[in-house]
């Protein structure tokens, strides 16, 4: 068969029959083109070698340039290519070696709260049993993992901290930190009150500031009280108590011991969903003890009213004590 410029384009193009390529190809290699294939050259380059000498010798217009295209293009692709597989294993690696220097990365949480006039009870996925009082925030992972039982809380609750030696139970509110193994204790962190407070009921608790700086073991009925002053010094402080006196409202019981009646108020504005002005500012800070039990707002202002020597009126949802 004749070597002809028809066929030569038809083999660059791809439209050859597997008889015409050999034809072609023993051609290529042989000595009628004039070319010779030194070792170890790029075969890339030789080709672009070899279809430039056969169009100029055969005048095809433009071949070469789209095929040199084609291949510019394709290795641009590859370059392409490589450089988004860089990225990509250098995403796996930071994102491996985050979630390895933080496991908590990858934890799903749940986030519980009370709103005013609402207590509730909450099971946490070890077993532990949280009663929170009103006004309260409890968030905690769905499921334990690691070596440690870590939660965020902030307002008031009791917890039943089930046991667990492997993995201690920590909880974190805005200035403190508590960690135990298993324990009854009622943790009091509202975001209205510069002290933080823990009572132990039963077993063994360690109570520290956020920095760790300062820290105590709170045994049963030992309250430890964690208190940032108003020039930033840090106190913290123990006393000896009765837990249960710190503990009744888990039972409904409504219990004062010898506060005023601005916290008094602080109280009643919690666990009704009210408000409470007090128009005389003596009354604020007149002292109050009592205790009532599952009580009615009316009863317990009626009563608080006889004994501190004050009236009430109300306006919708407010109750004006004068």
């Amino acid at each position: 068969m004749q070597i002809t410029k028809e066929l030569i384009e038809r083999y660059h193009q791809g439209q050859c029959s597997p008889d015409e390529q050999d034809i072609v190809q023993q051609w290529l290699e042989s000595d009628e083109v004039e070319m010779s294939f030194p070792e170890n050259i790029d075969l890339n380059a030789i080709e672009d070698k070899g279809w430039k000498k056969i169009s100029s010798r055969y005048h095809i217009p433009e071949v070469q340039e789209q095929r040199r295209g084609f291949k510019f293009n394709y290795r641009i692709i590859l370059q392409l290519a490589a450089c988004l597989m860089l990225v990509l294993v250098t995403l796996f690696y930071l994102n491996t070696k985050l979630k390895s220097e933080n496991p908590n990365r990858t934890l799903a949480y749940k986030e519980v709260k009370t709103l005013k006039g609402q207590k509730l009870s909450v099971s946490l996925p070890d077993g532990t049993i949280v009663w929170m009082n009103a006004e309260s925030i409890l968030r905690f992972p769905v499921s334990f993992k690691g070596n440690l039982r870590e939660l965020e809380f902030s307002g008031e609750a009791y917890f039943n901290v089930a046991k667990d030696r492997s993995k201690p139970f920590v909880i974190h509110t805005a200035k403190t930190k508590v960690q135990v193994l298993g324990t009854r204790f009622n943790l009091r962190a509202l975001v209205a009150e510069t002290a933080t407070s823990v009572v132990v009921e039963e077993g063994k608790v360690q109570f520290s500031g956020d920095s760790g700086k300062q820290h105590q073991i709170l045994t049963a009925n030992k309250r430890g009280v964690f208190e940032i002053g108003r020039s930033g010094v840090l106190s913290m402080k123990t006393e000896e108590v009765h837990a249960g006196k710190y503990t009744a409202w888990r039972n409904n019981e409504l219990l004062f011991d010898n506060v005023t009646m601005q916290e008094v108020a602080q109280v009643l504005e919690r666990w009704y969903n009210v408000k409470i002005a007090i128009n005389r500012q003596a009354l604020r800070k007149e002292r109050y003890t009592g205790s009532f039990n599952n009580p009615a707002l009316s009863v317990v202002l009626e009563s608080m009213g006889f004994a501190v020597k004050f009236n009430y009126k109300q306006h919708g949802q407010t109750f004006i004590l004068y």
